[in-house]
């Protein structure tokens, strides 16, 4: 897997504990945590890279649901909101996209069945 497909992972899931940190979950924090150093360590699972693209795919779920929820929030409150939104936004967007990049060098890491066999000569 290319370090460039690994790095907006990598920070996707920094903001993603990051996130967990601020909210007051030290403890869901270690997930994105423990997944950024399978990523680190590249572990050559299909399984885990399909498991961080689901975990990926999660967060960008959890971007989204918070960029509604302090939209509502500045809403009661009068404030202004458009900046925040479109802060958060970009932000799940990145996140889904690193995401796609994960499950995309997943699938360029499968064997190919197009090679001949060569045990029916």
């Amino acid at each position: 897997m290319s370090f460039l497909r690994i790095l907006p992972a990598q920070f996707s899931l920094l903001l993603l504990a990051a996130l967990f940190m601020r909210l007051g979950l030290p403890l869901v924090m270690i997930v994105p945590l423990t997944l950024m150093l399978m990523l680190a360590l590249l572990v050559p699972w299909p399984e885990v890279r399909g498991l961080m693209t689901v975990a990926l795919g999660f967060g960008s779920l959890i971007w989204g649901f918070m960029t509604w929820l302090r939209v509502q929030e500045r809403l009661a409150y009068g404030e202004p909101w458009s900046r925040l939104a479109g802060i958060l936004a970009a932000v799940a967007l990145f996140t889904a996209w690193s995401g796609r990049l994960v499950w995309r060098s997943r699938r360029a890491y499968a064997p190919s069945s197009a090679a001949p066999d060569s045990s029916m000569a």
